[in-house]
């Protein structure tokens, strides 16, 4: 497992209305893709959003995934905010 920290790069797009969280988040996941798809599903998305609209947290052009070598934390799944509280809306 790696961590993966995702950060907000377009915060003007569309997409982010349909978002919780709109600020910088950790997770440890297998990969790129599952660390998108576990942000994507921790943060409220799936619940308000209109049929067809994506994630910002699963689009590459709206979001970074940079892998944190260094961290060992959170616990694989978790999506953690940067004072470490827990995003699971």
């Amino acid at each position: 497992m790696n961590t993966y920290r995702l950060e907000p790069i377009d915060v003007e797009s569309a997409s982010w209305k349909y978002s919780e969280e709109k600020y910088t988040v950790w997770t440890r996941a297998a990969s790129i893709k599952d660390a998108r798809a576990q942000v994507a599903a921790h943060t409220g998305f799936s619940a308000v959003s209109e049929p067809g609209a994506v994630s910002p947290w699963q689009d590459e052009k709206v979001t970074s995934c940079v892998l944190e070598p260094t961290m060992t934390y959170p616990d694989p799944g978790e999506v953690i905010r940067e004072d470490g509280s827990t995003v699971d809306f």
